[in-house]
C-alpha cells in the first residue's frame, strides 16, 4: 500500500449494491465517520431487491410467526425507517384524519393496510392452509394483534379486486399491517448520501474491487485507486455480490456462509376492470394481492393497477440468475407463472379478461440460522453482511445493525 494520502482513504468501506450500504453509510455519516462507498453496478437498484412489504409466504406456522407479523405493524416498520431518511416519512391509514401541520404528498408513505389470508374449499390443500391460518389465529390473537376470523362473501368481498356473487371461502385477517413506497425511500436515501460523499467516495461502477493489507485497490475511469480503510471493510450480501465473495472467499481460503437458495420473485402489475379498495392485501395460494400506489391513497384517485406478487422457485446461490441483472431475467416467469395469474383472475376473482401492465423479476437470498461473517485477506478483515434484501424495513434494520456495531 502506497504511503501517499488518497483522496479515498475512509473510516469504513461499504462495498455492494442496493439500499442496505446506503443506509448504513448514512448512519456512519451522522456519527462522524468518513466513509467511501463502492458499487461494482452502475445502477445502486439494478437488481431491485427490496419489497415494499414482508410477503409472509410460504403459507407456513414459522411464516405466520407472531413476532414476524408485529415487525410488520405501522409503528414498528416507522420507527425503522424514518432515523435514515433525510426527510419526513408519511404515513397513511383508511378513515384516520391527518393531524395538523406540515404534510409532504411526494414523500414516501407507510400506508396501513390489513392483511387477508382466504382459502377456497375446492382449493388445492385447502384444509391443510386453513389449519395452518386457525394455528395464525390463536398466536396473534394471544399477541393482541387482534385477527378476525371470515367466512364465504364476508371474506371474498374485502379481497382486492374480487368481483364474484358467491363462493365457499374462509379467510384471516389481521387489520393493521403495513407497506412501504419502497421507490421514494431508496431515491431519497441515495441523493442523500451521493450529496454528503461526492464523487471522490462515492464510486459507481468500480471494478476489479480487491481487498489488501490495510483497505481496497479499485478500478474505476479506467484508473487503478487504493484506498485505505481504517476501522471495517464491510460486504453486502444481495444476489449480485454472491460471485465477488466467492471470489474473495477462495482466495482467503476460507468456507463461505451461504443461504439456503436464491428465491425468485415475480411482481406483475394488471389492469383491474373495477376500481380497487386500497385498505387490505391478500394473500392467495402463493399470491400477495394488493392496490398499486404511491403515496397516499387517498389523494391518488381511482386505482385500477392491481399488484400480485408470486413465489418463484428456490434456486442454488451458484446458479445466480441475478448476477447480470433484470435483463437476463426477463424469461424467469413460465407456463406454471401464467396459469397460476389465470387461475387467480379467472377462478378467484372472477373476471372475464385480465391485461398485464409489467412484470418485474426480483432474485431475493434466503438464509437459515447463519449471520453475519468475517474473512481476513492478508491482514485485513472483511465483514460480510447478510439477511440485506428482502422487505425494505428489515433491509433498513440490518444496516442500521452493522453500522452501530462499527461505531461500538
Amino acid at each position: 500500500m502506497p504511503h501517499d494520502r488518497s483522496p479515498f482513504d475512509s473510516d469504513v468501506a461499504l462495498i455492494g449494491t442496493g439500499l442496505a450500504p446506503l443506509v448504513a453509510a448514512s448512519h456512519l455519516l451522522s456519527q462522524g465517520k468518513s466513509v467511501l462507498v463502492l458499487n461494482p453496478d452502475f445502477d445502486f437498484f439494478l437488481e431491485d431487491s427490496e419489497l415494499s412489504l414482508d410477503p409472509l409466504l410460504p403459507l407456513t406456522s414459522d411464516g405466520l410467526d407472531p413476532k414476524r407479523l408485529a415487525a410488520n405493524l405501522p409503528e414498528q416498520v416507522l420507527a425503522q425507517l424514518r432515523p435514515s431518511f433525510p426527510g419526513a416519512v408519511e404515513s397513511w391509514a383508511a378513515g384516520v384524519m391527518e393531524s395538523a401541520g406540515f404534510h409532504d404528498p411526494q414523500a414516501p408513505h407507510v400506508r396501513q393496510r390489513s392483511r387477508l389470508w382466504i382459502t377456497g374449499d375446492a382449493e388445492r390443500g385447502a384444509h391443510e392452509q386453513w389449519e395452518r391460518l386457525e394455528d395464525a389465529y390463536v398466536g396473534s390473537s394471544d399477541a393482541g394483534l387482534n385477527p378476525k376470523i371470515l367466512d364465504g362473501l364476508q371474506a371474498a368481498r374485502r379481497f382486492p379486486g374480487f368481483a364474484a356473487t358467491a363462493g365457499a371461502y374462509r379467510g384471516l385477517l389481521l387489520p393493521k399491517l403495513c407497506e412501504v413506497d419502497v421507490s421514494r425511500y431508496r431515491n431519497g436515501v441515495l441523493e442523500f448520501v451521493r450529496e454528503r460523499l461526492g464523487q471522490e467516495r462515492f464510486v459507481m461502477s468500480a471494478a476489479q474491487i480487491e481487498v489488501m493489507p490495510g483497505g481496497v485497490r479499485f478500478h474505476s475511469d479506467g484508473k487503478a485507486h487504493t484506498a485505505r480503510v481504517r476501522d471495517q471493510i464491510l460486504v453486502f450480501h444481495t444476489p449480485r455480490m454472491t460471485p465477488w465473495i466467492l471470489k474473495q472467499a477462495k482466495r482467503a481460503e476460507v468456507m463461505p456462509r451461504l443461504p439456503k437458495g436464491i428465491r425468485l420473485w415475480e411482481q406483475w402489475s394488471l389492469i383491474s376492470r373495477d376500481d380497487l379498495d386500497p385498505e387490505v392485501i391478500g394473500t392467495y395460494a402463493n399470491l400477495v394481492v394488493w392496490a398499486e400506489v404511491e403515496g397516499s391513497p387517498s389523494s391518488a384517485g381511482v386505482l385500477n393497477r392491481l399488484a400480485v406478487l408470486r413465489a418463484g422457485p428456490l434456486v442454488d446461490v451458484r446458479e445466480n440468475p441475478a448476477a447480470q441483472g433484470n435483463s437476463s431475467t426477463e424469461n424467469w416467469f413460465s407456463q406454471e407463472s401464467l396459469l397460476s395469474l389465470s387461475s387467480l383472475c379467472y377462478d378467484f376473482l372472477k373476471w372475464n379478461r385480465f391485461s398485464v401492465r409489467s412484470m418485474k423479476p426480483r432474485a431475493i437470498l434466503e438464509w437459515g440460522e447463519d449471520q453475519h461473517w468475517d474473512f481476513k485477506v492478508s491482514e485485513a478483515r472483511v465483514k460480510v453482511v447478510t439477511r440485506c434484501d428482502g422487505p425494505i424495513f428489515d433491509v433498513v434494520r440490518v444496516a442500521h445493525q452493522v453500522a452501530q456495531e462499527v461505531m461500538a
